[in-house]
């Protein structure tokens, strides 16, 4: 037999198939939106990789579900996220969105967070958010020394770190393996890097997030473009087959506030399914929303079905007017 592996038998098997079996199928945390809750779950272990055309909002949504992971569960998160901005501008927009208050001074007269807020607020979130930064600008780490980084602080950082994220792809060293062979060919370190990634997710128990630009599209004669697919990758077949769950983040065209998110791969099926959700961004707070029938539904740890959803809102209607309103989504 080969060094590292082995054949199944009833030896090896049966007890852990046993405690899965009393477990159930893994499944996901709720990241706090019901209708999200149906298509996408962040679960250990696990990977998701997340694109979209710049300033469609992707990175925005990634860190909100992090933050949500953070307040309801307590997870902790490794992260170098050179493609966010640097330190002060990450921070800032974390602190944004767990107080709802701004660093921009356009706001001053309204929405400008206080020094005592940010003291509010800083503690908790590096406590929670482990970010990586260069003090070196020649500094360089590759993925697979940044997920080995992240798989020793998990056993080093009381309470353990969950997740680790990359943002984005390009702000790696790439190209080398690691060993430090060179591969020579874009498919075929993919292969290798990717294949590293899932195996260190399954073995740690962690969740690796990472997010790819998507290589330029052609946009129609009305100026609008389609939704990148994983395919729309640098390497884009070998992101897709390697890949768990990958997601797109596109900003409907005409609306510079409602995004589509797109699950375009679901693997396994109990974490996720194919489908898109409509959400929206609300700007001055910096956190994502759903329009339910007009009222704006922010992320909740409490989890309520999405038809609870709307009786909920039918029902305030109701006590308001008084009478069945026949413009009701249902």
């Amino acid at each position: 037999m080969k060094k590292g592996f082995e054949i199944l038998d009833s030896n090896n098997t049966r007890e852990s198939l046993m405690k899965y079996r009393e477990n159930g199928a893994i499944r996901g945390k709720f990241l706090g939106f019901p209708f999200l809750d149906e298509h996408y779950t962040i679960a250990l272990p696990g990977c998701t990789d997340i694109t979209g055309f710049p300033a469609s909002g992707k990175s925005e949504f990634w860190l909100e579900l992090l933050l949500n992971t953070s307040l309801f569960y307590g997870w902790k998160h490794l992260m170098y996220v050179p493609d966010v901005g640097d330190k002060d501008e990450i921070l800032a927009i974390l602190i944004h969105k767990i107080s709802g208050k701004t660093f921009d001074k356009r706001f001053i007269n309204s929405n400008y967070i206080s020094e005592q807020e940010i003291d509010r607020h800083l503690g908790w979130i590096l406590h929670h958010f482990r970010i990586l930064t260069k003090v070196d600008l020649k500094a360089k780490i590759t993925p697979y020394e940044f997920w080995d980084m992240a798989a020793k602080m998990k056993y080093e950082t009381d309470g353990g770190i969950q997740t680790a994220t990359i943002d984005s792809w390009k702000d790696m060293k790439h190209g080398v393996g690691i060993d430090g062979e060179s591969f020579g060919r874009d498919d075929k370190y993919l292969e290798d890097v990717l294949s590293y990634r899932n195996a260190m997710s399954e073995f740690h128990k962690m969740h690796f997030g990472t997010i790819i630009h998507p290589v330029k599209t052609e946009a129609d004669k009305d100026g609008h473009r389609k939704p990148p697919t994983p395919y729309d990758l640098k390497g884009g077949s070998e992101w897709y087959n390697s890949g768990k769950c990958m997601i797109t983040v596109h900003r409907q065209s005409g609306h510079p506030n409602a995004v589509d998110i797109m699950i375009t791969k679901a693997k396994p099926k109990s974490v996720a399914s194919v489908g898109t959700v409509g959400m929206f961004f609300d700007r001055t707070l910096s956190k994502f929303y759903w329009d339910n029938a007009g009222e704006k539904v922010f992320a909740n740890s409490e989890k309520i079905s999405p038809k609870a959803l709307l009786i909920s809102n039918k029902q305030s209607l109701l006590e308001k007017d008084d009478e069945d309103d026949p413009d009701l989504p249902f």
